[in-house]
């Protein structure tokens, strides 16, 4: 989203805010949290035990109705590593009024949705301590926008690649785990599913459309899953410049981890857990993307996006066989008229960085076509 010209300041809490009592002391239970942070885990706590009574009873009375729904729009699935334009490319096809998503609110309170009083206190004070825009990016925060899904997936089944914004030494471990789950109990996995395809059909009631419109990167390595879920899904991949990519996730972990880690990690740690991470989900993508049925993905890069974004639009519509795009258009040039606020970040890259990045993506580079981007600057 554009920038904010209100840059109303707010505080980030991890996500556990909303996750049940079960998940939260099984984190607790197998990490180790300093003592630095145990500030940040009563409030935590606090906040996730007054929200019980109206998490549980919408997840009694509410929810089983929504377990009985059925999408009858295929969802649409957008791909791409973290960093490489899904944020901009999910809020600008959620102008389209046909596309439902999943809110910021929901993404951190999913059972306190259509609790009613549940609603009115947390959407609330969700409103009152979020940050008016995203350190990371300069991107726009609201709990009505757009937001990633998969914050929300481990709120009540232990199975959430986010779970590593709270403990970020497990990165590699919880990508093993929870996105190619590997050591899950086919019981679990499937209560996961169950759970992924209930927070789809509540965030279509929520945001008032027809076809979920997914944003997740965690699923550019979940194509298998997603399509034992919904075989007839639509994929989209963005990708970009893996040396830009690289550049945006270390200045991205830098503002947006501390308010939301609850165990210290060191950035040259953190930095190898970036290049393996990459390697691991780019390796995946390429593997199954094959799985996908013909007709049912594009892939686009993120600068031709920003370069033609109407003609990119217009070919995503024709290629997945998408209803609605003239109708939609107006909203999508509304949007992009507003994009003129937004501010990127400006990035420099060492030798030694853009040595490694050479020689452990070079295999993502090559199978995208990219070159050095002329934009960043080498130091010595």
């Amino acid at each position: 989203m554009p920038q904010s010209k209100n840059q109303k300041r707010g505080i980030l809490l991890p996500p556990a805010v909303g996750y049940s009592l079960q998940i939260l002391f099984n984190l607790v239970r197998k990490n180790k949290i300093p003592p630095k942070y145990y500030l940040r885990l009563v409030a935590v706590t606090i906040i996730n035990l007054i929200n019980w009574p109206f998490r549980n009873y919408e997840r009694l009375f509410i929810n089983p109705k929504y377990r009985r729904a059925g999408t009858e729009e295929e969802p649409v699935f957008i791909l791409g590593h973290w960093r490489s334009g899904t944020t901009h490319l999910h809020n600008l096809l959620c102008q389209d009024n046909q596309m439902g998503y999943t809110t910021t609110f929901q993404s951190v309170f999913p059972d306190t949705l259509f609790n009613i009083a549940g609603r009115f206190i947390f959407k609330n004070f969700t409103k009152l301590l979020i940050p008016g825009t995203r350190k990371g990016d300069n991107v726009r925060l609201d709990p009505s926008l757009p937001q990633e899904e998969e914050f929300a997936l481990g709120d009540k089944t232990p199975i959430c690649y986010y779970y590593y914004w709270m403990f970020p030494q497990k990165i590699i471990e919880y990508y093993n785990r929870f996105v190619r789950f590997e050591g899950i109990p086919r019981k679990q996995q499937l209560a996961w599913e169950s759970d992924y395809k209930l927070l789809i059909e509540k965030s279509l009631i929520n945001s008032g459309g027809q076809r979920f419109l997914s944003k997740n990167p965690t699923n550019t390595a979940r194509i298998k899953v997603i399509l034992d879920m919904y075989p007839n899904a639509k994929f989209i991949h963005i990708h970009r410049n893996p040396v830009e990519v690289f550049l945006s996730m270390r200045n991205f972990f830098k503002k947006m981890l501390p308010p939301l880690q609850m165990q210290s990690i060191e950035q040259d740690e953190l930095d190898d857990h970036t290049f393996t991470i990459y390697k691991n989900l780019m390796k995946d993508y390429f593997d199954q993307r094959g799985l996908i049925p013909a007709g049912n993905l594009v892939e686009l890069s993120f600068d031709a996006l920003e370069e033609n974004p109407e003609a990119i639009l217009k070919d995503i519509y024709k290629k997945l066989n998408l209803t609605g795009f003239d109708g939609a258009l107006p909203n999508f040039q509304s949007y992009l008229n507003k994009m003129g606020d937004y501010n990127k970040n400006k990035h420099y890259i060492s030798k030694i960085q853009l040595q490694r990045v050479q020689d452990e993506w070079g295999f993502a580079i090559d199978q995208l076509g990219y070159e050095f981007p002329q934009n960043i600057e080498i130091l010595d």
